[in-house]
């Protein structure tokens, strides 16, 4: 027989074929992913947990039926708002389809940070980039995990729960439910018996390390003790010799022995925390304008946009609680609605201020899209090359030139010198500038830029969107307070593009320079060509280093001054003697002045841990924890000295202090230390927190999608099924 004679007689059946394929494609993978759901029989291994547990493709269907069943009872919700981060992660993992992830994650950081957790941004996200299996596979493992442990909670006590819970509504929805599902209601409850048992299991795994006694004093003295000191600080810097030159064969002992040290990172080694290792930076493209000069093109709103803005927003922003009897202010509270006349002015400058940042906005929109219009695309899954994406972006130079003919103002462009994090964070303009498209809150500018693959582990984590490329705009960044500012003159709005970025890294020699140049933006009194110098960096080192014998020498003068003469007396001759070389800026008064530190804490190393865990996700937060440690340290010295019974007879006495390259003559120094009678107050609070705080701590670890799978040893059926077979593929995906 002929093919199309064939085809002529099975005609019926290849349309059927057809429409089947046709269906499928126009559904999508959801559609195909339930045909293939039960290939192979119900009860056939889909994968395996534990030793030779098998979950089937029956198990499948029966736990996606009780995860619906569950968000149906508003589980999701229930866990979400237990106000601990356990039964949100829980929520997050079974229930994620159901929520705003961009609202969520930012309301998990805000716990973290609240409730000062070890938790990092990077563990937060990877509670959702490491899912690799459905819900309903996590869903089995956990359930699975918690009977084993011999975790059980009743369907009477969820029904007692539920019903305390629901009121008169429980029985009204329990009968839709069995309607609906076609299950009696104890089986409805023994599955919400089921979760309530993993997040009890979660609890319990969670909650092993137990605080001891010792701890919780320890804890309860550093939160309650304080110390108040008074002291004249005498640094190294101010009585170095600023015309010394050291020798090259002192520069490069320096730059040697401290090339691959971070600045500022004490050490018992390196004591004064000399370091001279570059930190991450990145270098970027331009395109600003600002808003003072975006006012003049703007059309300026009329008493009749003030007007109608009025009538539309009376009741939500120009209504207040004022008392009834403006006389009396204990009379009832109504409502009170602010007159036209007393809010024009106020209206009229904020639609101006609104015109003018839509205003920016529109212009460097159209920049950037401009600028990105040629830039390739991925292609099956490839992203384009640092190359590629080089090529065709767009010259800023003249799209600036172009839009600033168009709209008849200036825009300024240009390129910046290699930046940290800390030149960004120092710059009058960018450390203001945030980006609202990059999360549920603005993100700081610098967390965007740093978010680059080429900074491997030390990229910040972009919890809501994908990190950055070079050579791709980013923006436009702004001043969040632009929109309720009273005077935009200062203001400024921007798009920027990597072009460059050098990772962490010693400096190949002491000789190494680079520009750290930040904005032009026709302001003459800004300085150009800034240099950021290894060489002088290690100069100002050594001159502080030759001068510190010089300073204890100083600290002992100044210490008989004082003795004698009087503290007052004593401060005013050694400006007289040394201000005038001390002085940073000409125009300070007095270099040596009498400090107060009233109320000083210590700083322990849980505090320390958890501050390197939340700064673990900003750009250049290795300075701020190193400042922690200083000031940790020097919490510690003074503690020292004030716990000396004797300390009374010793005072005033010098301290010598590295870290911060400098001496201190301490004049007084009073404890106020935690008595019997307060601790036994406080124990049970410092006792229940800090439980908290560890098994809110160690719920990430134990609920991570990936740590699941790995303690419960699940496998899919196939590979399971075909280990030599999955072992040569690996050793051949290695071998290349």
């Amino acid at each position: 027989m002929s093919l199309m004679k064939w085809m002529r007689k099975n005609n019926k059946k290849l349309m059927a074929i057809v429409v089947i394929v046709l269906m499928i494609a126009f559904i999508g993978g959801s559609a195909f992913s339930a045909l293939m759901h039960g290939s192979g029989g119900a009860n056939k291994a889909a994968a395996y947990y534990g030793a030779k547990q098998k979950i089937t493709h029956n198990d499948l269907r029966i736990a996606e039926h009780e995860l619906k069943l569950l968000e149906e009872l508003g589980a999701a919700d229930q866990l979400r708002n237990r106000g601990d981060l356990q039964g949100f992660l829980l929520a997050e993992l079974l229930f994620a389809q159901s929520r705003d992830s961009a609202g969520m994650m930012e309301m998990a950081r805000q716990t973290i940070q609240r409730n000062q957790l070890r938790i990092s941004d990077k563990q937060l996200k990877d509670l959702y980039e490491s899912r690799t299996v459905p819900s309903d596979i996590y869903w089995i493992l956990l359930r699975e995990e918690a009977k084993s442990a011999g975790i059980y909670v009743s369907g009477e006590e969820v029904g007692k729960s539920l019903g305390q819970g629901l009121g008169q509504s429980y029985s009204a929805m329990m009968r839709t439910l069995v309607d609906r599902h076609g299950v009696p209601e104890k089986n409805i409850l023994a599955t919400y018996g089921k979760l309530i048992a993993v997040l009890q299991y979660a609890q319990i795994i969670s909650s092993m390390q137990n605080v001891t006694t010792s701890q919780v004093r320890h804890i309860a003295r550093r939160e309650s003790e304080s110390l108040d000191v008074e002291f004249v600080k005498l640094e190294a810097s101010a009585f170095a010799d600023k015309t010394q030159t050291p020798s090259a064969e002192a520069l490069a002992q320096q730059f040697d022995q401290y090339k691959a040290c971070v600045p500022g990172d004490v050490t018992e080694t390196n004591p004064f925390g000399f370091g001279y290792r570059l930190p991450n930076r990145v270098q970027f493209d331009y395109i600003a304008l600002k808003l003072s000069d975006v006012a003049s093109i703007i059309k300026q709103p009329t008493d009749e946009d003030a007007e109608l803005y009025y009538q539309q927003n009376r009741a939500r922003q120009f209504t207040e609680k004022a008392p009834a009897n403006p006389n009396d202010p204990n009379s009832p509270q109504i409502d009170r609605v602010k007159s036209y006349l007393e809010v024009a002015d106020d209206i009229m400058a904020q639609l101006r201020r609104q015109r003018i940042v839509t205003k920016a906005e529109q212009i460097l929109q159209e920049a950037r899209s401009t600028a990105d219009l040629y830039l390739p695309r991925p292609v099956d899954g490839n992203e384009p090359t640092l190359a590629q994406r080089k090529a065709k972006a767009g010259d800023y130079a003249k799209i600036a030139q172009d839009l600033s003919v168009k709209y008849s103002i200036p825009l300024y462009n240009g390129t910046t010198g290699l930046l940290s994090a800390a030149d960004i964070r120092a710059d009058r303009y960018l450390r203001r500038m945030y980006l609202t498209n990059y999360g549920y809150n603005p993100v700081p500018l610098p967390m965007v830029l740093f978010s680059l693959k080429e900074f491997g582990d030390d990229a910040t984590v972009l919890q809501t969107s994908s990190a950055a490329q070079q050579f791709t705009s980013i923006g436009p960044a702004k001043d969040p307070m632009s929109a309720s500012a009273s005077d935009v003159s200062g203001q400024i709005m921007l798009i920027a593009r990597v072009v460059a970025a050098e990772p962490d890294a010693a400096p190949a020699s002491f000789d190494f320079s680079y520009s750290t140049q930040t904005l032009n933006l026709g302001d003459p009194s800004v300085q150009k060509d800034k240099l950021f110098s290894v060489k002088d960096q290690i100069v100002k080192d050594l001159q502080t280093l030759a001068a510190w014998d010089t300073t204890g020498a100083k600290a002992a003068e100044f210490m008989a001054m004082a003795t004698k003469d009087g503290w007052d007396s004593a401060i005013t001759q050694f400006n007289k003697l040394y201000g005038e070389q001390a002085k940073a800026d000409p125009n300070d008064p007095n270099v040596f002045r009498l400090d107060r530190r009233m109320g000083l804490q210590r700083i322990s190393q849980a505090d320390l841990e958890v501050l390197a865990t939340q700064l673990s996700n900003t750009p250049g937060g290795n300075a701020y924890l190193n400042e922690a440690r200083v000031e940790s340290r020097l919490a510690d010295r003074f503690y020292s000295l004030a716990e000396d019974p004797n300390i009374a007879t010793y005072l005033p006495k010098i301290m010598e202090f590295k870290p911060e390259r400098c001496y201190y003559v301490v004049k007084t120094l009073s404890l106020n230390p935690l008595y019997q009678e307060q601790f036994q107050k406080i124990k049970g609070m410092v006792l229940g927190r800090e439980e908290f705080g560890q098994s809110q701590s160690l719920g990430v670890v134990h609920l991570n999608p990936a740590n699941i799978l790995k303690r419960m040893n699940f496998r899919s059926a196939q590979s399971a099924e075909n280990p030599a077979k999955n072992k040569a593929k690996t050793e051949s995906k290695d071998a290349s």
